[in-house]
């Protein structure tokens, strides 16, 4: 152990005043004996503060405890997580029994001038402060200091307790706010932080929060419990509605601000689960994994979605192209057996519901065998809703969008017709409800002539036939941001449908001009993420990646960078802010899609990253991610303020849509230019080739 002379630790109560026996100064005790350091066994699974910073520091790193108290902390860092150990404690007796948990120990007041020096070490892959936060005279001060001593890499992790907790307050109101004796600063009161708080010391420590985690406990498990028993129902609800009133503890991981200066912090409370509740998790899924007489005459003889996805070859150096499934192979779905399996690795995975593609075109459908053979089987476990694709089928796919290969008509009488075709679903009782309403997804309700009238229609049919109110939802698809003019009851997000982000073409390696899109999936989950739905019922979709070359082969849209890891921290953060947005029954996030395999977005196993994505919906639905910090973003990205065009951009929208001439001019405009961009990318290649 380190006896650091001539920097004097003197106990002080929390304005700073001396606090000793006269007569004695507690760093020169050579005679002191160290005192039994005993604890329940810790649980590192658990949600206990020191849980927590296990998981926030990781494993086999060295690590600073600034304030070692009872050593919970230091000692499992190094039992459990095999880290190297050094300690700051101010006070001899303890940190003389802290020499058989620890690599080293350092007998020093962090409180006071020089503490960093008499480290002596070169830097820490994290400093810890727990335990001695609420108790520091100058936290920020501390912390600022703390900064000294980190790795390049390194960060710091800080546990403190919050004002906001019940139990707390109710102690405040009764001026009985517990004392505590640790060992340093014997009967003194802990400091208590709101969430503001915690970010403005941060911010004034020149650091920025990239993590954090929160410990709840009821009122009656902590030390106010005595308080609290003492207060009548009335005053224990009133206090317990606050939405942070059970959130006993921060604990949260910093790193320095000019590390990356263009990282923005998360405010705090979006990142806190105010109440354990369910969020529903739904996912698109396709039918098209089966042959029908209509594919076999428009596309071939046996075609399928497989037909699409397996010619697909890479565009550009590192392109992940072709998108092969593993677990499940290249199914058939009128195979009953495949969509069983389907919906058991859906549901081990914290999947919900599947929301069926429902292809309806005035009385003919498309693809019906799917979703028709799960209504009539009763083994097909898992909720369900459906999603009118009322696009005309064209040859889009081979670049011939203006033939058409099937239209929608949209004819006033068939509004009832739809309506009767759906209410078989309907009426099942895995059919998805809210509040008792079913919901019925319309993928672009903008190519109805009349939606209003027709959404009333469909109202009306529904109460007549015993089905009583439907909760229609909008998806906001092709420039489409406004469900209310509609009729509709909500909207949903449909990435990457209205993205506004900065192409990235030209920093790949391109096999072939790409007329399309290349762009960041950070970029893509920010710009949705930044939503504010406080006033409007939207519910928030998820993509895990896109990419459409299997369909359109350079005239779409990929994503870089998508992996399981990415699409975690966005569903994670979209679940947080539909738990914090939300009322119970409308806390649904929206994937995007299950099995879209020609659109590169898909959940089941596939040969690159096998269960990855589903395994990141499980922890995201379990609460067990650690990924929640924002996505970097390059400044073309911050500076498009929001994702939804203006006012003027979606008048201009709409008159096109009115005018099948204009609309006709401004895709032959759009031909030109990306027949230009294609021109330019070839003579670009060219002369890339001829330099080497």
């Amino acid at each position: 152990m380190d006896w650091v002379r001539g920097i004097r630790s003197v106990p002080r109560d929390r304005l700073g005043h001396e606090l000793r026996a006269p007569g004695r100064d507690p760093i020169n005790v050579p005679d002191a004996q160290p005192m039994e350091i005993a604890s329940p066994p810790m649980d590192p699974d658990g949600e206990s503060a020191t849980a927590h910073i296990l998981r926030l520091v990781g494993r086999s790193r060295s690590v600073l405890e600034v304030g070692a108290g009872s050593a919970d902390v230091a000692r499992s860092l190094a039992d459990l997580n095999g880290c190297k150990v050094t300690v700051v404690e101010p006070d001899p007796v303890g940190a003389r029994a802290l020499e058989a948990s620890c690599d080293r120990v350092i007998c020093v007041d962090p409180n006071d001038v020089g503490w960093v020096a008499a480290v002596q070490q070169g830097s820490f892959d994290a400093v810890v402060i727990a335990d001695m936060l609420a108790t520091l005279h100058d936290p920020a001060k501390t912390l600022r200091e703390a900064k000294q001593l980190l790795s390049g890499t390194g960060s710091i992790v800080v546990a403190t307790p919050l004002a906001s907790h019940a139990g707390y307050i109710s102690s405040l109101l009764r001026s009985d706010v517990p004392q505590h004796d640790r060992g340093r600063s014997a009967g003194t009161f802990d400091r208590h932080f709101s969430l503001p708080d915690v970010e403005d010391l941060f911010a004034a420590a020149g650091l920025t929060i990239v993590e954090a985690r929160f410990v709840t406990l009821e009122p009656l498990d902590t030390e106010f419990a005595a308080t609290w028993r003492s207060l009548t129902p009335e005053h224990q609800a009133a206090l317990e509605a606050g939405p942070y009133a059970k959130i006993y503890q921060v604990v949260a991981r910093a790193v320095p601000n000019d590390r990356d200066p263009d990282f923005v912090s998360r405010p705090l409370g979006e990142m806190v689960v105010p109440e354990p509740a369910e969020v529903t998790f739904i996912a698109f899924y396709l039918p098209q994994f089966h042959p029908i007489p209509e594919n076999d005459a428009w596309w071939g003889k046996g075609f399928t979605e497989w037909t699409n996805v397996t010619r697909s070859t890479p565009l550009f150096e590192g392109h992940y192209q072709p998108h092969l499934p593993a677990d499940l192979g290249f199914y058939d779905l009128r195979v009953r057996e495949i969509q069983r399996e389907q919906i058991a690795y859906a549901r081990r995975y914290g999947i919900d519901a599947f929301c069926f593609h429902y292809y309806w075109f005035n009385g003919r459908r498309l693809l019906e065998r799917p979703v028709d053979d799960f209504l009539a089987d009763p083994e097909a476990e898992i909720q369900f809703c459906l999603c009118w694709a009322n696009e005309n089928w064209t040859r889009k796919w081979d670049g011939s969008e203006n033939e058409l290969l099937i239209a929608q008509d949209y004819a006033a009488h068939d509004d009832v017709a739809f309506v009767e075709s759906l209410l078989p679903y309907m009426r099942d009782r895995r059919y998805l409800r809210i509040e008792g309403a079913p919901l019925l997804v319309v993928y672009c309700p903008q190519y109805m002539p009349d939606a209003k009238s027709s959404v009333a229609r469909w109202r009306q049919a529904c109460r007549d036939a015993g089905i009583g109110e439907i909760h229609l939802v909008a998806a906001l698809t092709h420039r489409n941001w406004d469900y209310e003019q509609f009729g509709f009851d909500a909207g949903v997000e449909f990435p990457p449908h209205g993205a506004w982000l900065p192409d990235q073409k030209a920093h790949l390696r391109l096999y072939a001009p790409i007329d399309g899109l290349v762009v960041n999936i950070g970029d893509l989950a920010e710009q949705y993420l930044a939503h504010d739905y406080s006033k409007r019922l939207v519910y928030r979709g998820v993509v895990p990646s896109w990419d459409n070359a299997a369909r359109v082969r350079g005239r779409g849209m990929t994503t870089l960078d998508a992996t399981p890891a990415s699409y975690e921290r966005w569903l994670n953060r979209a679940t947080h802010l539909t738990m914090l947005q939300r009322k119970p029954s409308e806390r649904i996030v929206f994937i995007n899609a299950w099995n879209e395999w020609a659109e590169g977005c898909h959940l089941e196993p596939d040969q690159r990253f096998g269960l990855g994505f589903l395994e990141a919906t499980l922890r995201v639905k379990n609460r067990q991610s650690l990924l929640e910090a924002r996505f970097g973003v390059n400044q073309a990205v911050r500076d498009i303020s929001r994702s939804e065009p203006s006012a003027m951009a979606q008048i201009a929208v709409r008159v096109l849509r009115r005018s099948p001439r204009l609309l006709q001019v401004a895709r032959v405009i759009r031909g030109y230019l990306r027949r230009l961009s294609t021109w330019v990318q070839r003579i670009f290649l060219s002369r890339r080739r001829t330099a080497r």
